[in-house]
């Protein structure tokens, strides 16, 4: 009895550590979090790393680049992230204004936060063209009929809209919304892989993605001259 009762009571210390250091990890990776925001840190990485931790390294990913093509030729266009869930493809465009956002559905949105005033390009029209990019790649590898959701987040929690979509997230709703896109099961695990190969495909080292957007940058400014 003496032996039976020290394996239980060694067996709940062992549980008992385990769940702390769960719990302590846990704890940092929202501190962590919570800095990335308040100090203005890489936002696309702090929502990477959310959905990471829930679906996977293999199912969600990062600095992709997809061909579009123009009158001018065939450009690259850069997607902040997908998520790959049962439910179909979420191409998420990333935001980290502050403040009350004008969000007309059509033309340019405008930020204000307190005295100043910025308008910038409607994100939604923005990253419809990344998910037509990312569409075509999966067609010309012959997978086809696959949902793919455009989302627009913003990683400020406190951030306001004058008009809400089903597609515009706040950060800390996203989990609840790609969580519920995975339980639809509209696909199999063997067209996740597929898909998730694919997808792969055009994903780009660190450097060359700086190298893009520096190409890019300058496409524009030749552009506006």
């Amino acid at each position: 009895m003496k032996i039976l009762f020290l394996l239980f009571l060694i067996l709940g210390i062992i549980g008992l550590t385990l769940f702390i250091v769960y719990y302590m990890m846990m704890l940092m990776g929202r501190m962590n979090a919570a800095r990335m925001l308040q100090y203005g840190r890489d936002r696309e990485y702090f929502i990477y790393e959310m959905l990471r931790s829930a679906f996977g390294s293999d199912r969600v990913m990062k600095n992709l680049y997809f061909p579009v093509p123009t009158k001018e030729g065939v450009f690259d266009t850069e997607v902040d992230i997908v998520c790959i869930t049962r439910g179909g493809v979420s191409v998420i465009e990333v935001k980290g204004s502050k403040g009350v956002i004008d969000t007309p559905k059509d033309g340019p949105w405008c930020q204000r936060y307190g005295k100043k005033e910025r308008f910038f390009e409607n994100p939604y029209y923005q990253n419809q063209t990344h998910a037509a990019a990312l569409k075509r790649a999966l067609e010309k590898a012959g997978i086809t009929n696959v949902p793919i959701y455009n989302y627009v987040v913003f990683t400020d929690i406190k951030v306001r809209f004058t008009h809400n979509y089903p597609w515009l997230v706040r950060s800390d709703k996203l989990l609840e919304v790609t969580e519920r896109l995975d339980d639809k099961l509209i696909l199999t695990r063997r067209d996740v892989r597929n898909i998730t190969q694919v997808i792969k495909r055009h994903k780009r080292p660190r450097h060359t993605t700086f190298k893009a957007k520096f190409r890019r940058e300058n496409q524009r400014k030749g552009r506006r001259r």
